[in-house]
């Protein structure tokens, strides 16, 4: 079966791009043809990555030039089925994709998610969910799905070797080792906010550590509020040995973002006896934690409340907080990429063999003033300029 994958990257090595990395190692061994157009990536990518291309788009790329790309990209080429992660594009480009069936990943819960799905009905035959919220959310909007078209399917995570999960000593009268894994960006993750919270930590008398591993467009501004601090090291990207033993020494790690779906990079951290704080978001990664401990949830913002939720941790007995680690090395056990691909596998099939309900052909998309703005203005201004097909 010809599968074939739609996202903006994947030489970046986010979250997304490990899913999707997931899914063109395990769809091969499940016996299909998959690969992946990333469209902001080189059009070379090829060279590095057998079953990826790029279209090399930018922010000064437009929607007009880029469906003009894409028509011409896939000119020719016929997929038994498509995906579109994150839905991105699809709403300006799947009237000229060559699919027989169109499937949706929602990977996290990002700002005009629900007037972009109230715009789609008719599009997809299905939808996958890094959480049941999300899929509550797709199911509410788009009318033509039913439950069994619309599932949460855990993110495959990587999980930690036995050698790299350390046992921590107990947290009373030591520095705290603390730690953020992921991208390293503003929008999102809002890693800005680790400035303040140092301040909350500091202020409370907690002795700490803490790492980043990851990078993205804010480290250079973390670096530069820290540079007077030796306690704050910056990883940067790192794989392999290198990426878990950094985890495998963590107490916590710590997450400040506006948006997630079901956070990857906090499943592996979790797989590596860290304990998440996380903030409450109404997401996934809420979901999760509070499966291991509702007393991990913060309210966005409030870093008075995770320094207080240091200091009640750090005179818990060693044996509970060392059970609660086993707990949520437990539940994001269940997250191992196998297992994912074995649900994904069994929804796509599931889906194929259906009747088809996304619109074949779909008719031609109708032109909007905003599809001569430059990608990096419409995200500006009128983000909604994405999800533009028919005229009102």
């Amino acid at each position: 079966m010809n599968l074939r994958h739609y996202f903006t990257h994947y030489s970046t090595l986010g979250g997304v791009q490990s899913i999707i990395g997931t899914h063109l190692k395990y769809d091969e061994i499940a016996g299909m043809d998959p690969t992946l157009l990333a469209f902001f990536d080189p059009v070379g990518n090829q060279e590095k990555h057998q079953k990826v291309s790029g279209l090399c788009w930018n922010g000064r790329t437009n929607i007009n030039a880029a469906r003009n790309d894409f028509k011409r990209n896939e000119s020719g080429k016929f997929h038994d089925c498509c995906v579109y992660h994150d839905l991105w594009g699809l709403a300006f480009l799947a009237d000229l994709d060559h699919c027989h069936h169109r499937i949706g990943a929602i990977h996290s819960h990002w700002p005009h998610l629900e007037y972009q799905l109230k715009q789609l009905d008719g599009f997809l035959d299905g939808v996958f969910c890094d959480s049941q919220a999300l899929a509550d959310i797709a199911l509410k909007s788009i009318p033509s799905l039913t439950p069994d078209r619309a599932v949460h399917l855990p993110v495959p995570i990587k999980t930690c070797p036995l050698e790299y999960r350390t046992t921590r000593l107990p947290l009373i009268d030591r520095p705290l080792k603390l730690g953020f894994t992921g991208r390293v960006d503003h929008l999102q993750k809002r890693v800005e906010r680790f400035i303040p919270l140092v301040h909350a930590l500091e202020m409370k008398g907690i002795q700490y550590e803490l790492e980043f591993l990851g990078d993205g467009t804010g480290r250079k501004h973390l670096e530069k509020a820290f540079h007077t601090r030796e306690n704050i090291t910056f990883h940067g990207k790192k794989l392999g040995a290198e990426y878990w033993k950094i985890m495998g020494e963590w107490d916590f790690v710590i997450y400040t973002s506006d948006f997630e779906g079901s956070p990857l990079a906090m499943q592996e951290a979790m797989n590596a006896g860290c304990l998440p704080i996380f903030p409450s978001i109404q997401c996934g990664g809420d979901l999760v934690v509070k499966e291991i401990s509702k007393d991990l949830l913060y309210e966005p913002e409030d870093y008075q409340s995770i320094a207080y939720t240091l200091l009640d941790w750090q005179k818990r007995p060693p044996s509970f907080v060392g059970a609660t680690r086993q707990k949520g090395i437990q539940i994001s056990s269940e997250y191992a990429e196998d297992k994912y691909h074995v649900k994904f596998k069994k929804f796509l099939n599931h889906i194929l063999n259906q009747p088809v309900i996304s619109k074949h052909p779909m008719q031609a998309r109708d032109r909007f003033w905003t599809d001569i703005l430059p990608f990096a203005a419409l995200k500006r201004y009128y983000p909604k300029g994405f999800f533009n097909y028919r005229e009102k």
